[in-house]
């Protein structure tokens, strides 16, 4: 029965798994579970063993995978298709990394300002990661500047963000601890500006999380 259950949810919504061709499923949720490596948590400032002896302000940061190979793959197909479909999954399966971890919020990075995006890929995994470890997400920050899109540049070609890259939108009722949630974390620096701007609103950041990291030691 499962097998007709599947195919009449492909026929209404057209579906099938990038990883397995599994239909009615933009992504399975142990085809990414099988993407992920475990890795201990890094500094988030200077991707360096957590805790960290050169950054006394700084917080573990977790992520998935290598952005490379299928993890890349997923990355873009998050991005650009499926109207970010994939992230619940790969937020569900990220989940475990944060099995330890105590926060009163999950935040999201948020898209740049001027985005043709009509999702927020870091929210889709977000929800995904909220779902699984009942933790609320909080859609609380926006960009304070106008930058271009960083994703394409390499790290070494990426203009500085200013101190107040970010703002707060709202200011959520009894949070005082929260996770920060991104898809890519290539050098640390926009979730780094993101939790400045939480801290400055009161509210400690007790961790960070990504899918996937890129080249490492890049932000200091």
């Amino acid at each position: 029965m499962s097998g007709i259950a599947d195919l009449l949810l492909h026929l209404i919504f057209p579906a099938e798994c990038p990883l397995c061709g599994k239909i009615a499923s933009s992504c399975c949720v142990s085809c990414a579970e099988g993407l992920l490596s475990p890795n201990l948590p890094i500094c988030i400032q200077c991707f360096g063993p957590y805790p960290c002896d050169k950054h006394s302000n700084s917080f573990p940061h977790y992520y998935g995978a290598a952005h490379e190979g299928q993890a890349r793959k997923l990355v873009h197909l998050l991005k650009y298709g499926h109207e970010g479909a994939p992230g619940f999954s790969i937020g569900v399966a990220l989940s475990f990394l944060l099995a330890e971890t105590r926060a009163d919020a999950l935040v999201p990075i948020p898209l740049h300002m001027g985005s043709p995006r009509l999702f927020n890929q870091s929210r889709k995994i977000a929800k995904g990661l909220s779902c699984k470890l009942g933790i609320p997400l909080h859609d609380c920050l926006s960009w304070n500047v106008r930058v271009s899109p960083r994703a394409p540049k390499a790290a070494k070609d990426r203009d500085p963000l200013p101190k107040n890259a970010f703002k707060m939108k709202y200011f959520p009722r009894g949070v005082k601890t929260a996770i920060i949630c991104d898809d890519v974390c290539t050098t640390g620096a926009t979730i780094f500006k993101a939790a400045t701007a939480l801290r400055e609103s009161g509210i400690q950041v007790v961790a960070s999380l990504s899918f996937t990291l890129g080249q490492r030691g890049a932000y200091n």
